[in-house]
């Protein structure tokens, strides 16, 4: 047999209710504590940002056409900082102060050619590439071909291949200069 007991028995109350009743009120937070607590958030948030922009993502505008029709002048550029650059991979990189965009055809070791006809060749092999453009080497250039790849550099190209301002007027490109592989490309105009 089962003993039952009600709430009379217990003091008229569940033992719960009667427990709530026992404690006080919570304290209202202050405006003060409040609006500290805000500010840690915001600075919490501003960080995390930060460093995410800093070492992992990079936004930019591109400006021209040296990678048409890939990327065109005012499109939202970002790149993954984490990623090491690769062949055919479009890159943001930094060069005479200045940011700019282009392909990476060669890395260390590679020995790049350009031949009469416009083709580019690497390590003796025709590049199998998406450029509809010939490239030509630079006028008054001082980089002479065959051209191999240091170590830590990386040989970059314009896919508008008519503009020469790239590897081929100045040269291969530090590797730490290289931001990292486009991750997405938005268009901003042209729709």
């Amino acid at each position: 047999m089962k003993l039952r007991r009600n709430k009379e028995e217990i003091g008229g109350r569940p033992p719960d209710e009667k427990a709530r009743n026992n404690k006080e009120p919570p304290k209202p937070i202050s405006t003060k504590r409040l609006a500290i607590n805000l500010m840690i958030k915001i600075a919490a948030i501003a960080l995390a940002v930060w460093l995410v922009l800093a070492f992992v993502i990079g936004i930019t505008i591109n400006y021209g056409n040296n990678m048409h029709p890939a990327v065109n002048d005012g499109d939202l550029v970002i790149t993954l900082k984490l990623q090491r650059p690769y062949l055919n991979a479009a890159v943001l990189y930094k060069h005479d102060g200045k940011t700019r965009t282009g392909r990476v055809v060669g890395l260390p070791g590679n020995v790049i050619e350009i031949s009469e006809n416009g083709e580019l060749i690497v390590n003796g092999a025709i590049a199998s590439e998406d450029i509809y453009y010939p490239t030509y080497q630079a006028e008054n250039s001082t980089v002479r071909y065959p051209y191999t790849v240091e170590e830590g550099k990386a040989f970059i190209l314009n896919d508008y291949r008519e503009d020469t301002l790239d590897s081929r007027s100045f040269g291969a490109v530090d590797l730490s200069d290289i931001d990292g592989p486009f991750l997405l490309t938005l268009r901003r105009r042209g729709f």
